[in-house]
């Protein structure tokens, strides 16, 4: 059985949704455990570690002082210490692993408004060093290509699209495990703050209660095997990638024994995931044990878990809803048709398998169809109506011709996907 080592600074990095709509709510004490790593995955520094840590702990801090100001019904006080947990939010985010390289692609999108194109292709060179230092942590592939593009439209003296390859490079950037629950968090302060300002202290107290339950470090958010699998399965493709077969066997059987531990989840769908993906590892294990050059069937498995992986963590970043009656019910319709369409772009892109890509655009298609129908009966989200209907006209015309307009125009619906999944 593999253990994961659990570290308090993940606590502090859920300072996010990973709440209490997956478990009743936890003992506070004995809450972290140490435990041995079969398998070290680096994750991030010690540094970083303290800060979020640290951070992490004072915006509990605050939360909890702002829900008893509410109590005494004394707003402006509540404000005064939203206002402080959003300083130390932003210090977790500029402490997550991709800041520098955010940092810096920001630096070359502003040289962009005032210099030519020759004299921004320099800024490209510690971008790429950042990426490298970032892959044993995340996926950079994508991130990567994408920066390529901004080379080729610099070279070319073309400024639009060289900054929309930047943008691109940037969005590609998300360490989802950890962004994604930041973000949510980051939308319940928000709409405390405005339920603040309306008066309307009772549901300002309710967002944040979501928020302050949401620090609780839960085992099945980021400790979950799905996401152990996943950083597996990088180490894999890197020494697959560096022709280091024994080393990448090793790992993949590691991520083959995370997948069985998610096998056993309580929730059906990351049980279903769980199956499918460990069926794929099967028959690659065959393959490296043959001595075939399965690189490419690795990254398309690695690829595959991170899909499902971010939708486990668009669910978890759910929770926060049963607190709100004005819940959108058809969130859950858009994770999965994010998760089909993901999955359409691995098939078509990684796996080069064009019938199973249109089977995964029809499966989002259904999804969209559904958020859509949802969506038209509640005359709030006439706004959101019509952008899932416009989605889904892009994903119908993906499905008659998958390959027109290439692996950014399924980025870009995902892009899309996540804005409005991050917003209800």
């Amino acid at each position: 059985m593999h253990k994961t080592k659990l570290k308090p600074v993940v606590a502090a990095l859920l300072v996010a949704s990973m709440g209490s709509a997956l478990i009743s709510p936890p003992s506070y004490a004995g809450f972290v455990q140490e435990q041995v790593s079969e398998t070290p995955v680096k994750s991030i520094t010690p540094q970083e570690e303290a800060i979020i840590s640290s951070a992490g702990a004072k915006v509990l801090h605050h939360i909890a002082q702002a829900r008893a100001d509410i109590k005494n019904k004394e707003a402006d006080s509540a404000q005064d210490e939203l206002d402080k947990a959003d300083k130390l939010l932003d210090i977790i985010g500029e402490a997550l692993p991709a800041r520098t390289v955010k940092d810096r692609i920001w630096v070359a999108k502003k040289h962009l408004e005032y210099e030519d194109t020759q004299e921004v292709l320099p800024d490209l060179i510690p971008i790429y060093s950042s990426l490298d230092e970032l892959m044993d942590i995340m996926p950079v592939k994508a991130a990567k290509a994408h920066l390529d593009k901004a080379r080729e439209n610099l070279k070319a003296g073309d400024k639009a699209r060289a900054r929309k390859a930047l943008e691109e490079t940037d969005a590609a950037l998300q360490y989802t495990e950890i962004d994604l629950p930041l973000s949510t968090t980051r939308n319940l302060v928000v709409q405390a703050r405005a339920d603040l300002g309306n008066n309307k202290l009772d549901e300002a107290d309710k967002s944040l209660k979501s928020a302050e339950d949401s620090v609780v470090f839960i085992s099945v958010g980021i400790q979950q095997p799905l996401f152990a699998a996943k950083a597996a399965l990088v180490q894999s493709v890197l020494d697959a990638d560096a022709g280091n077969n024994d080393l990448a066997k090793a790992d993949l059987q590691d991520a083959m024994g995370y997948l069985k531990e998610a096998g056993r989840s309580p929730d059906a769908s990351t049980r279903d995931a769980a199956t499918e993906l460990l069926g794929e590892a099967q028959q690659l294990q065959e393959s490296l044990q043959d001595g075939d050059n399965a690189s490419a069937t690795l990254h398309r498995l690695l690829e595959h878990t991170q899909a499902y992986a971010d939708r486990a963590v668009q669910y978890l970043a759910t929770g926060w809803q049963r607190y709100r009656a004005e819940g959108h019910p058809f969130k859950a319709d858009l994770i999965e048709a994010r998760l089909h369409l993901a999955n359409a772009q691995i098939d078509l892109f990684t796996g080069h398998e064009p019938d199973k890509a249109k089977q995964e655009l029809g499966k989002a298609d259904n999804f969209l169809d559904r958020a859509v129908q949802s969506a038209g009966k509640q005359t709030a989200d006439g706004d959101y109506h019509q952008q899932i209907g416009a989605l889904r006209k892009r994903v119908k015309n993906l499905s008659d011709e998958p390959g027109d307009g290439g692996i950014d125009q399924y980025a870009s619906l995902q892009r899309q996907l996540d804005a409005m999944i991050g917003t209800l």
